[in-house]
């Protein structure tokens, strides 16, 4: 484990040392305690493990936050604390579960009081609201990412992705598209109001879950986007599904298509026999909730009604990653092939202007990988071509 030890400056002037264990006891325990005994906690952060009281089946889920990839690095660290555990408890939501407590590993590059007070609030924020303790977790110094894992258990029968059957209603629990407009908003304004708190404070779908537990048959949470994330109950449930798009309620018509692709909506997708339909409606109107009835479930495939946009493409870490790495390559030897032309072009110049130029040629050359670059190597090629003559 890391021991992790640093000055820390106060407003009045004293200075304290503050290693790894001095942060976990400042800031990241306490967190929740009034929930211990409710939700069977008997011990918690400040030993090797917590303790639970378990007398039935736990749902557990983990998810993982990096910066710059699931949330932009300058966004406050209250909503970094908050949107990390949401992300996570998610999952328990689509399941029907009720959270009782979970873990969190921060990895952070380095300490600073004002953010660690400001993340500790987060925390507490989505503890109270969904009144689950903060039992445990790690801390470390790198690239900054926040790893959650959820406890929960179930309310009635556990929701699974691979229970859906041929003529079920594929419904979804609210709008598509929040996460997208709030994240495009956050992007302009740096700030948080009423467009840009669904991106930075998602809320996690828990109570809606519990109420379709006992009516429906299958249920995913719309993180990935809504094709990606039917396409996994889709393949989990074997039988395909007809969708039509024009029944999606999307939060703008005008980016209908980034809301479809984007996700971080975490809104719940789920199936529901027929004859079950009009009990679970009125279930959720009694507490003013919608069911939006989307498609049906059949066949061997996922079939778009009424798609107007085309192509949809949907969240893949992997895929964008390996992407990015192809353009990183391909830029890195495309400078290389220019940077041989410039280097034979000037072998008629003098050593010490050659060298110059060639120094500088490196440097337009990795500066960056747009296209103008190599239109500037072009050039510099022709003018070099021409004195060396």
């Amino acid at each position: 484990m890391v021991e992790w030890a640093q000055l820390v400056y106060s407003k009045d002037t004293q200075v304290n040392i503050s290693s790894e264990f001095s942060i976990i006891k400042k800031y990241l325990s306490g967190i929740g305690t009034s929930y211990f005994k409710n939700n069977g906690i008997n011990l918690a952060v400040g030993d090797d493990c917590a303790v639970i009281a378990a007398n039935s089946k736990l749902l557990i889920s983990t998810d993982t936050s990096v910066a710059g990839v699931h949330f932009l690095k300058s966004m406050p660290a209250e909503s970094i604390a908050y949107r990390s555990v949401a992300t996570a408890l998610s999952d328990i939501a689509a399941m029907g579960g009720n959270p009782i407590a979970f873990n969190l590993s921060l990895v952070m590059p380095k300490f600073n009081q004002d953010w660690m007070k400001a993340f500790r609030k987060g925390l507490q924020k989505i503890s109270k609201e969904f009144q689950f303790p903060l039992i445990g977790g790690d801390l470390a110094k790198g690239p900054l990412q926040i790893s959650v894992t959820v406890l929960g258990k179930p309310e009635k029968k556990i929701l699974l992705r691979s229970n859906a059957q041929p003529g079920d209603i594929l419904c979804l629990s609210g709008v598509i598209g929040l996460g997208y407009i709030g994240f495009q908003e956050y992007k302009k304004t740096g700030s948080l109001n009423n467009k840009t708190k669904p991106y930075l404070f998602p809320p996690a779908q828990i109570n809606y879950g519990r109420l379709i537990s006992s009516l429906a048959s299958s249920a995913i949470d719309v993180s990935d986007g809504i094709l990606q994330d039917l396409s996994h109950l889709i393949s989990s449930s074997g039988v395909g599904c007809n969708l039509d798009l024009d029944q999606v309620p999307v939060v703008s018509q005008q980016y209908a298509k980034q809301c479809l692709e984007f996700g971080d909506d975490y809104q719940l997708l789920y199936t529901v026999p027929p004859k079950k339909l009009l009990a679970l409606q009125d279930n959720l109107n009694s507490y003013n909730k919608k069911c939006h009835t989307i498609g049906v479930m059949g066949g061997k495939k996922l079939v778009l009604s009424n798609n107007n946009f085309g192509s949809i493409k949907n969240w893949d870490h992997f895929q964008l990653n390996e992407i990015s790495e192809f353009k990183k390559t391909f830029s890195y030897f495309s400078h290389m092939v220019w940077f041989r032309l410039i280097d034979s072009c000037t072998r008629n110049l003098g050593e010490f202007r050659r060298n110059n130029y060639l120094v500088l040629c490196r440097v337009f050359a990795f500066i960056n990988s747009y296209h103008f670059t190599n239109f500037y190597l072009i050039f510099l090629a022709g003018l070099f071509s021409s004195s060396s003559r």
